[in-house]
């Protein structure tokens, strides 16, 4: 019978890679995602059949996967849909996130392209990622700060946000949904999830966006 995982001891070491750009999940957090290629079919076909659990990893470059960041999340699926032709629109709940040791390299005289990539992780450095944030956690966060500045990034952007939605949302979820959802690239998404705690990470989303908003000044100043 299936469990869920509660602790680091209860993770495999040995993960299921899913390699994707500009895409992170963060712990506690949840991320939708629609499966559509057959390799990833099967990844998420053996993770129902077993333990559930999806490594998501961004690559260094966009184009190309071989190459890939150190640090990643693993995360259970919550729930899932299978769509027409044996497609998937999965959900993850981000668990704990890992540092890559290795990759598993299949040997065999003809690879498949199309195998599970696999690794071996390491947990220990982010065992905390379990805990439910203290109130005291919470406080470490200055949300009005944090929303203006997402707020004047996303209206530079052209982008919106339903804020009211979000007015009950606590202020560590918050920061790590802006995180997830942000229209950075790999390199920002990347610090992003390796930031120590969502305190820094709100700080970090709180320089980024001021950033953009330079980037963006300078942009049109240039246009003009």
């Amino acid at each position: 019978m299936f469990e869920k995982q509660k602790s680091c001891a209860q993770l495999s070491q040995i993960v299921k890679l899913f390699p994707l750009p500009e895409v992170m999940l963060l712990p506690q957090t949840q991320l939708p995602l629609n499966i559509f290629e057959d390799k990833y079919i099967a990844m998420v076909d053996e993770a129902l059949a077993t333990d559930r659990l999806i490594a998501m990893i961004q690559p260094m470059q966009e184009t190309n996967d071989n190459i890939l960041h150190r640090i990643g999340c693993i995360g259970r699926i919550a729930s899932f849909q299978e769509t027409t032709k044996g497609k998937y629109h999965i959900t993850l709940l981000g668990l704990c996130r890992f540092e890559l040791v290795e990759e598993i390299i299949d040997e065999t005289e003809t690879p498949d392209p199309n195998a599970i990539r696999r690794a071996s992780v390491d947990y220990r450095k982010f065992a905390n990622d379990f805990d439910r944030p203290s109130a005291e956690r919470q406080k470490l966060i200055d949300r009005e700060k944090l929303i203006n500045s997402i707020k004047d990034m996303l209206h530079n952007m052209d982008l919106d946000v339903d804020w009211n939605d979000l007015a009950n949302t606590p202020n560590e979820m918050l920061v790590n949904a802006i995180s997830m959802t942000s229209p950075f690239q790999i390199a920002e998404k990347q610090a992003l999830l390796e930031a120590p705690t969502a305190a820094d990470r709100a700080e970090l989303l709180i320089a980024l966006s001021k950033i953009s908003l330079g980037n963006t000044s300078n942009n049109n100043d240039l246009i003009q």
